[in-house]
This record gives C-alpha cells, structure tokens and sequence, in this order.
C-alpha cells in the first residue's frame, strides 16, 4: 500500500459522510462518489437518534445542536376510544433526518465529494480496487466503501440473487401541521409516542419538528405510520396509478390514487380514536411504501465492503438505519487502525463483527413487525395474551436491545 492509502466511498448520504469523516481522521484519501446531482438535504423525515450515533459524530467533528432534538419521555398505547390503556416510561430524543445530514455534509471539504457519479462496475486485483462510473471515469484505490443504500449497485454485481424480501404489509405515512388539527388532539399526543393497534396492522402517530424544524408547541407537526397487511395482489393494486401503469414497489405520491386515499382516510374513521383519526384525515398527500428487509450472506469481498443498507435492510420498526450505518463505518475504520491498515484482515473482522450484527438487527424488526405481517389469516390470540404481547413490544419497538437511548436532559 502506498504511504497514504485511497478509500473510494461509493454514496453519498449519511453513511456515506460518516464513513468519510472517519477515514480523514485517520489520514487517509478519501473520495465520496454521490449518484445525485444537487443537495440531498431535502431528503428524508424523522428518525431516531441514538447515543452510539452521537458519538461517532462527535468523534469526527460534527456536531449535533440540542435545538435538533424533540424529547420524548414515555410510549403509550391507546385504544379506540381513545384512552391510554398502557404507558411505557422511556425518554429518548428524535430528530429529523436533515438535521443529521447537515453537519455531516459541511463535515466533508467540497473537493472530495463528487456528485452526479453513477457506479456501473467494480473491478479488482490483488493489490487493488476500481470504480468504475457510467461516463467512463475510472477511479483506483486501496479500498471501496459500498454505502449506496438499498437499491446499492455494489451489492447487486457481488450478490445478484439478494433482493429485499417483501414482509406481506405497506405502511401509508403522512405529516399534518399541528395548527391543523385540534387543541384536543395535539393534547393527546403530548410528549409520547401513541401506538395503536386496530385489528390488523398497527399506527404509530406523534410530534416532529414543524417548518424551519420549529419545536415550539403549536408550531410543529405531527406524524403517523400506519403499517397494514396487505397481500400481493392487492398490493399490486395500490402501487397502479389512475392511468393503469404499475409502478412497482414505489409510487410518487401524487401518483396514489385519490380513491385508495380517501378509503384509508374512511376507514381511520372508523377503526382509530378520534385524535388519531383527525391526524390522518388530515394529511393532504400521503406516502405509501412496501415493507421490505434485506440480509446480505456476506459484506466483504476482497477490498470491498457494504455498509449501511447496501448490507443490511431492517424494517422501519427498529429506527435504527441511521445508527447503524455509523456503526457500520465506525467498525470498518477501527478494524483498518488496529491492523495497521492490513486491508484484507480488516475486513475479515469487519465481516465478523458487522454481519452478526446486522443480522441480529433484522431478526429483531421481523420480530416486531411479527403481529403486522399475515395478520389477515392468523387467528387472533385471546384478550390476555394479546394484551401482553402488545405491551412487550411497546418496550421493545425501536432497538433497545442493540441501541442507548439519548437522554433528552443530556442533549
């Protein structure tokens, strides 16, 4: 290796930024390759912010300001009427995805980060890693960060049978302003994140940061998922917009046809406590998206290594995308410094550590989304056993068992 190696950062967004964050501060030459042209600030909602991803931001140098936390203090469940039949005492801190983007991308001098760099293939020797992009350009290094996230092109030429397996339900998600909706609702919410669980499916509704990521109360927004099972056929049917093309697996909002939105709404109305059901009434151009995980049988191969999504895909249960991306490039960078840049015996103890790791993490979202998927032909457990259930994974949504959470007085 030459006397200050080459990394070669494939993705540009949030793993990506951290990943070349953590290779700068070990003196190595770092180039991030982002497919998009423009800024991906505007990319992306809420997310959870864990301790272990503070860290690593604070380690590289970017930092998170108190102002981009919204506090949470408990998780409640609440019934159809409306009544908090369970609440779970857990502060923690959201936040929104910009507010993570940001510092990590003033993080990152201007001069390595390219943009509008579309990966076409990767090629290898012994000694040797290059990317190679769709307009010709040929880049060589000593290493290749993969952390171009779900649909990652890097993953697709090592392990062309991997796709995301779909978890048989959808989520509709929508964001309403706080001004739009009743004193009454807004109080409902307070400071927690409501659950509920309807027949089939299960919301989630609660606070974010309103315009200009404002947290003042009236000033913000609130947010819900609803996850709802829903088999193939019909799953083809939601994702077919008015002019009867099929889109897939993800649809442009406005795409959605008005009828399937104003059968969603219908039946809020009907199933949910009259807070939430206003919540969702109240949400002009939803988003619907196909639930999906992904386990890759390897991350490495040769000099290079996924990370990120292009590795791992856990359903959205356990708000840990972000968190574990850091992770992720946190484990390849101390692998790299602890065996004096020993490329090859990094990323074996890279792969050991991180795909345990990352598997562990998609067992834990197939577990919580476990009551959700199928729940259209499994029988229903009896009142006792459901009750309990329910509240177990009240305690357990997110990822408490692999992730701390913030404390909101020490932000």
């Amino acid at each position: 290796m030459s006397a200050r190696p080459k990394v070669l950062i494939i993705g540009g967004s949030v793993g990506g930024l951290i990943a070349a964050g953590l290779f700068r501060s070990m003196d190595w030459n770092v180039t991030v390759f982002e497919r998009t042209v423009g800024d991906l600030a505007a990319r992306g909602a809420g997310l959870g912010i864990s301790a272990e991803l503070l860290g690593v931001m604070k380690r590289i140098g970017a930092r998170f300001e108190p102002s981009a936390g919204v506090a949470r203090f408990s998780r409640v469940w609440m019934d159809s009427d409306g009544r908090i039949v369970f609440r779970f005492h857990r502060p923690s801190v959201a936040s929104t995805w910009v507010r993570i983007y940001q510092p990590l991308r003033d993080n990152v001098p201007p001069e390595i980060y390219r943009q509008g760099m579309n990966l076409l293939r990767v090629e290898e020797d012994a000694q040797s890693v290059t990317a190679v992009f769709t307009d010709g350009t040929r880049v060589t290094g000593d290493l290749l960060v993969a952390a171009d996230g779900v649909h990652s092109t890097v993953r697709k030429q090592f392990l062309p049978e991997v796709e995301p397996r779909y978890a048989d339900y959808v989520a509709w998600r929508g964001i309403v302003e706080e001004s739009e909706v009743s004193r009454s609702t807004v109080n409902s919410l307070g400071e927690a994140v409501v659950h509920c669980f309807p027949d089939r499916g299960m919301l989630l509704a609660m606070a974010v940061p309103g315009a200009g990521e404002d947290m003042r109360p009236g000033h913000r927004r609130i947010y819900f998922i609803w996850y709802k099972p829903v088999g193939r056929d019909a799953r083809d049917d939601l994702f077919t917009d008015a002019s009867g093309v099929n889109h897939g697996v993800s649809i442009p909002p406005p795409l959605i046809r008005a009828e399937l939105v104003r059968d969603m709404q219908a039946e809020a109305a009907e199933i949910f406590a009259p807070p939430i059901a206003e919540v969702v009434s109240r949400a002009s151009q939803p988003l619907l998206q196909v639930i999906s995980d992904l386990e890759s049988p390897r991350i490495t191969f040769g000099r290079v290594a996924l990370m990120g999504d292009a590795a791992f895909i856990a359903r959205p249960h356990t708000a840990a995308g972000v968190s574990k991306a850091a992770l992720d490039a946190q484990c390849l960078a101390d692998s790299i410094a602890t065996i004096d840049g020993d490329v090859t015996g990094a990323l074996q103890a890279y792969h050991r550590s991180q795909h345990e790791f990352g598997s562990r993490l998609v067992a834990h979202s197939r577990d919580l989304g476990a009551c959700i998927e199928g729940s259209a032909v499994k029988p229903e457990p009896g009142p006792d056993a459901s009750r309990r259930e329910r509240e177990q994974l009240i305690r357990d949504y997110g990822a408490p068992r692999f992730l701390s959470d913030v404390d909101p007085t020490s932000v």
